[in-house]
């Protein structure tokens, strides 16, 4: 782990073990925080820089209607939305061309989302949406954070980046990821500013505060249900 990964990872951890809530919403503290330590130039979109470092997009790219959803991966609302709702959305719009999707992280003041984030920006574009539903439906099983504050409390902060990044990895071998892989991207410094820009850029251009935000045609809407969804759709194809 390089000396610049190591600080950021550092000040999740001190900041978001104790910060972190299950309303899902990030320290607004630290944001400033992480934009200072990131570089000041945000990596340019479709460059190919060996990781994930642009919008996921489902559907037709020329499709009429834009759906973009900012979810973080250890968000439970997220897991219950990418199992509920974004099937139905896929079924009705993003399959007939009618909207296309733009998917993107918005990573929490946890170590546990960071790393796993992460491991989603490190595989191939076709194996994006698979590795991401490899988490949120093994969620429970991963996301220990008390565990991990017992660690932190008990061992200090490298020993809790262990412990956080071994069960990342852990369930990111069941979606065909080696170790030596997830090894590589926790130690690629790219992903994390390509993360943390994308989540600067959230607060900053659409005001984001919790998950799953769901914005359609460029309009954040006040609920993230399938009715809501539709409207919003139906009233932006007009």
């Amino acid at each position: 782990m390089t000396r610049k990964s190591a600080l950021i990872i550092a000040a999740i951890l001190v900041v978001g073990v104790f910060a972190f809530n299950m309303m899902q919403k990030p320290a607004p503290q630290t944001i400033g925080d992480m934009a200072r330590i990131q570089s000041e130039k945000p990596l340019a979109s479709n460059v190919d820089a060996g990781f994930l470092n642009y919008d996921i997009i489902m559907g037709d790219r020329g499709a009429p209607v834009e759906i973009i959803v900012y979810a973080a991966i250890t968000c439970p609302h997220c897991a219950h939305f990418h199992a509920t709702i974004y099937p139905l959305l896929k079924e009705k719009y993003l399959d007939t061309g009618k909207a296309k999707l733009v998917y993107r992280n918005f990573i929490f003041d946890n170590p546990f989302d960071v790393f796993a984030a992460a491991m989603t920006r490190c595989v191939t574009e076709v194996n994006f949406f698979p590795t991401l539903e490899t988490y949120f439906h093994n969620q429970k099983d991963w996301n220990r954070v008390p565990e991990l504050r017992r660690i932190f409390e008990a061992d200090g902060k490298e020993a809790a980046i262990t412990y956080a990044q071994g069960e990342v990895a852990r369930v990111g071998a069941t979606a065909n990821i080696s170790a030596k892989d997830a090894r590589q991207c926790f130690d690629n410094q790219q992903v994390v500013d390509y993360l943390l820009q994308v989540r600067q850029d959230a607060v900053a251009i659409y005001d984001v505060k919790s998950t799953p935000t769901v914005i359609v045609d460029g309009r954040k809407l006040d609920r993230n249900d399938m009715a809501s969804i539709e409207k919003a759709i139906e009233d932006a194809a007009r």
